[in-house]
């Protein structure tokens, strides 16, 4: 039986694993002498019992061993399991399996992610918490995995302090100063932009300026852009935001480094439209538009005050 599967993390694939009665004998992009052996195993018996064939990220194979996987895989006398983040190849080999992780704007599938997690180490947590452990990952499912397991050591029911103390922020740190550019207006944010989104996907970003957003909003309402830092002390445990978040917003100079205070710059009506633009963006990546382009655009019209040609 051949099993094509379509999967994205090492985490999802260890435990589709588990499932298989059979031994597994594993083979690699940069395993030596690949065909050679995969002759040797798909059209001979063994002497120790059935086995079955895993074939990992046969997208990095090198063309001509694709090509003879799929001449070969059918007349393999052993089950063989072919892994691959390339949906279009692996529906050359038959029925794709997926076990990809959810897109990430997809906040019902991360969640059920976390819950599935937390299920196999035996620990609750509540939608605060999960919550946490997906922004501070940025929604990869294996450091996500390895963080739930580091909990489950701690306390099989964490407190959201804890979860706080033992999780530590994984998404680039450029990004902070990414989210204090464009709540300042400064055009140099879309460069920034640029260059985070080699190596974040566009919601990440985009879903940080949509917090920080509230987080403005919130602070404005208040009718004061003046604060000590007694002031943003109390602000900070009045809404469980670090403090150096709420000093960076209003203006305190942090690490030498001068900052403008945003509240100065943004008015509540101009929060509002923002926030319409975040949700007119996210609408558009679910009906598939490109979400770098569109990330881009709104950073642009924000930042530089026009459309992008």
């Amino acid at each position: 039986m051949i099993r094509p599967i379509l999967v994205d993390s090492e985490w999802k694939l260890k435990n589709f694993l588990k499932k298989v009665k059979n031994d597994i004998l594993s083979v690699f992009p940069d395993t030596e002498s690949k065909i050679n052996r995969m002759r040797l195993e798909f059209f001979s018996d063994t002497l120790f019992g059935e086995h079955t064939i895993l074939l990992k990220s046969v997208e990095k194979w090198e063309k001509e061993d694709k090509n003879w996987l799929l001449k070969n895989v059918p007349l393999s006398k052993h089950d063989v399991i072919i892994t691959s983040n390339d949906l279009d190849l692996l529906k050359k080999f038959g029925d794709v399996e997926d076990l990809s992780c959810p897109k990430q704007w997809d906040l019902k599938g991360w969640i059920e992610e976390v819950n599935d997690i937390c299920e196999v180490f035996g620990v609750k947590m509540d939608e605060t918490e999960k919550g946490l452990i997906l922004n501070r990952t940025g929604m990869k499912i294996d450091l996500m995995a390895m963080e739930i397991e580091k909990i489950s050591v701690v306390s099989k029911k964490p407190s959201l302090e804890e979860v706080k103390m033992f999780v530590p922020i994984y998404s680039t740190p450029a990004i902070f100063d990414f989210y204090r550019l464009f709540f300042e207006k400064d055009s140099s944010a879309l460069d920034m932009l640029k260059d985070l989104l080699e190596d974040v996907h566009p919601l990440i970003p985009l879903r940080g300026l949509e917090k920080t957003s509230i987080l403005v909003a919130q602070m404005l309402s208040n009718e004061r852009s003046d604060y000590s830092w007694d002031d943003v002390k109390n602000i900070s445990k009045a809404l469980s935001v670090p403090t150096p978040q709420i000093a960076d917003l209003v203006g305190f100079s942090l690490g030498g480094k001068k900052r403008k205070n945003v509240l100065k710059l943004w008015k509540y009506e101009e929060i509002s439209l923002l926030m319409e633009d975040f949700q007119d963006v996210e609408m558009k990546i679910k009906n598939g538009a490109d979400p770098v382009f569109a990330t881009l655009e709104l950073t642009f019209k924000w930042t530089k005050g026009e459309d992008i040609k």
